[in-house]
């Protein structure tokens, strides 16, 4: 995907081709910067040249505090390299735990490989394979979305916290 003009949440459909790290990561921080009540993220060890940014941090914490409603929610499914050498966003999690809840999914998904961000049940990027840079992304698709967002929900429900992000917060 090559330099394109502004998405709007909500409003802009059309299929995006994701095929580069820094296309994956503009298309993330302007989804999440117009998130305004529901950003839910799937990702293997919050793939640090996508959330462990500045400008995403200060979007997701924007969405954290403009609403008591807002709901942030991280199923990361391979903890280790976060707990070696941190993560802005697991830094705002643990200030804004009442708005951030971070997980990791129970034994039938340990395996799950695929990453996805869902803002507002309406925009999402969903990649096949969380190790690579290349996905779809569309910022208005409530229907992808929806199917999508039940997956989500699925691992969400079955996932529990993870201690070792307790015992780093206290």
């Amino acid at each position: 995907m090559s330099e394109t003009p502004a998405r709007v949440l909500g409003v802009s459909d059309e299929l995006l081709d994701i095929d580069a790290r820094a296309t994956l990561a503009a298309v993330s921080l302007a989804m999440a910067a117009q998130c305004s009540r529901e950003l839910d993220i799937v990702s293997r060890h919050l793939d640090p040249a996508i959330y462990d940014d500045d400008d995403f941090v200060a979007a997701v914490k924007r969405l954290a505090l403009a609403s008591r409603r807002a709901r942030i929610r991280l199923l990361v499914t391979d903890t280790r390299p976060l707990l070696a050498r941190g993560h802005r966003l697991l830094d705002l999690a643990a200030r804004l735990s009442s708005f951030i809840e971070l997980r990791v999914p129970a034994p039938p998904h340990k395996d799950f490989n695929e990453a996805m961000l869902l803002a507002d049940k309406q925009g999402y990027i969903h990649r096949r394979h969380a190790d690579r840079f290349d996905g779809n992304a569309n910022f208005s698709d409530r229907r992808t979305c929806a199917a999508l967002s039940e997956r989500f929900e699925e691992m969400w429900e079955r996932g529990a916290p993870d201690p070792n992000f307790r015992r780093l917060h206290i």
